[in-house]
C-alpha cells in the first residue's frame, strides 16, 4: 500500500513527502540507480505543487542521495556506507549498528606458507604456516566488501578440523572463545587501491577499479601478531571517517 501525506500531522507536508522518499530507498522500494518519478507524478501523487516536489528533490540530491541526468529524469544513487577504521569497530557490527543487514560468504580457508613479510610480522620462520581465511560481505545482495585473515598456524592447529561458522560469526570471536586469542591492539594502514584479477571478480567492479583498502596488523595481551588482515572496500560504497579528540 503506497503511503500517504498526513495533513493533520504537525510534521510538515515537505518534510513528510522526504522522509517517505527516503524510506523506499532505505528499504530496496527504489533501487540503485532506478530512475524515480518525475516532479509531476510524484506532484499528483502526493498533491503538492510541483515547486514543492522539486525543492525537496533537490535537497536530497545535494545530500548525494538522488541524481538527475538532464533530459531523462531523477535517479537513485549509488549508496555509499560511512564507516570507522576497524580499529574501532568490526564492519559488520557497524552495518549492524546502522540498521544495514549484511551476508557473508566463506569463499576459502587453506593452509598456506607464510612469505618473508608474514614471517617477520607474527615473529615465526618461513617455513611457517598460516591459515588463509577468504570473506565476501554483501550488501543488499550486492559484493560490499572483501575479507582476507591470516592467522598464524601455531595458535589454532585445528581450525581446519573445527565445524565454526565463518560466516555467521566474526573472526575475532571465534578465535577468543575457542583459542583465547584475545586482541589487545591493532595497526592499521589506509590506502586507494586499483582492483586486482581477484578483486574484481568478487566485488563485481572492473580491473583496475578504485578500491579502499585497510591493512590490519592485529595484536594479541602479549604483544604478538595473532592476526593479519587485508579488507578491500568498493569506492562508490564505502567512505572513511576519522573522529581526532585534541586533549589540551
Amino acid at each position: 500500500m503506497e503511503e500517504l501525506l498526513n495533513p493533520k500531522s504537525p510534521v510538515p507536508l515537505h518534510m513528510q513527502l522526504e522522509e517517505i522518499i527516503r524510506k523506499k530507498i532505505r528499504e530496496g522500494s527504489w533501487a540503485e540507480n532506478e530512475k524515480i518519478p518525475s516532479e509531476n507524478e510524484l506532484s499528483r501523487q502526493y498533491g503538492l505543487s510541483r515547486m514543492t516536489v522539486r525543492n525537496v528533490l533537490l535537497r536530497l540530491s545535494q545530500e548525494g542521495i538522488l541524481y538527475r541526468v538532464q533530459g531523462k529524469g531523477t535517479f537513485v544513487k549509488t549508496e555509499k556506507i560511512v564507516g570507522k577504521p576497524l580499529s574501532y569497530m568490526g564492519i559488520r557490527s557497524q552495518l549492524e549498528e546502522k540498521g544495514y543487514v549484511s551476508d557473508t560468504k566463506l569463499i576459502s580457508l587453506k593452509p598456506v606458507s607464510s612469505d618473508e613479510k608474514l614471517a617477520e610480522i607474527f615473529g615465526i620462520s618461513g617455513k611457517s604456516r598460516v591459515f588463509e581465511l577468504k570473506r565476501l560481505r554483501y550488501l543488499k545482495q550486492v559484493p560490499f566488501s572483501l575479507h582476507v585473515s591470516l592467522i598464524p598456524e601455531y595458535l589454532c592447529p585445528d581450525l581446519l578440523n573445527r565445524e565454526f561458522d565463518f560466516e555467521g560469526c566474526q573472526l575475532c570471536d571465534i578465535l577468543e572463545q575457542n583459542y583465547r586469542i584475545r586482541q589487545h591492539k591493532m595497526i592499521e594502514t589506509i590506502e586507494i587501491v586499483q582492483a586486482d584479477e581477484e578483486q574484481s571478480r568478487f566485488l563485481g567492479v572492473s580491473q583496475g577499479y578504485s578500491l579502499l583498502h585497510l591493512e590490519d596488523v592485529v595484536y594479541g595481551t602479549s604483544d604478538a601478531a595473532v592476526e593479519y588482515s587485508n579488507v578491500f572496500f568498493r569506492g562508490d560504497r564505502f567512505k572513511l571517517q576519522i573522529v581526532n579528540t585534541k586533549n589540551g
